[in-house]
């Protein structure tokens, strides 16, 4: 049977490649999102404390946010889904966890309270913006996948409040 099922998966060889203008094409959209998420990146291994390190995945989300903006934008429901997907990651297991930490290390009247509030409203805010941006509309309102991501990254608005 394994014999058979490897000659089968053989036959079949691997997938076309795309055209050079389609390749082209993805690169240059994905280029600037590469190298922000990148920068975000250095700049969260090089974060001091656990509000350093929020504000960078924070920074992350939103750069997430803004492609997803403009996916949605372009009615791209492959796309939105799969950004919105990797937003609600680093949410989930980056801001979420250092804003916990930096809310246990933060006690009322320290100087950085004023940044933490703001932090989290300001999270929150891109939650809200990516789902209004993602409203059910064309081909974005027939894919499960969007909405299904959607609901998960709105779920987590819940972690991002105190």
């Amino acid at each position: 049977a394994f014999l058979a099922l490897a000659a089968w998966a053989g036959a079949h060889g691997p997938p076309p490649a795309l055209p050079a203008a389609t390749q082209i094409k993805l690169f240059k959209t994905n280029r600037i999102l590469i190298e922000n998420l990148v920068d975000h990146g250095i700049a969260l291994a090089n974060a001091g404390d656990p509000l350093q390190r929020a504000e960078e995945c924070r920074k992350t989300a939103r750069t997430l946010a803004n492609a997803v903006q403009q996916a949605a934008a372009d009615q791209n429901p492959d796309r939105v889904a799969e950004l919105t997907n990797l937003m609600g990651e680093v949410v989930r297991e980056g801001l979420a966890p250092n804003l916990a930490e930096a809310t246990a290390i933060i006690r009322p009247g320290d100087p950085r309270e004023g940044q933490l509030v703001k932090l989290r409203e300001t999270a929150t805010s891109d939650i809200d913006e990516v789902s209004a941006a993602v409203t059910p509309s064309g081909k974005l309102g027939d894919a499960r996948k969007v909405q299904d991501a959607l609901t998960a990254l709105t779920a987590l608005k819940g972690k991002l409040e105190k």
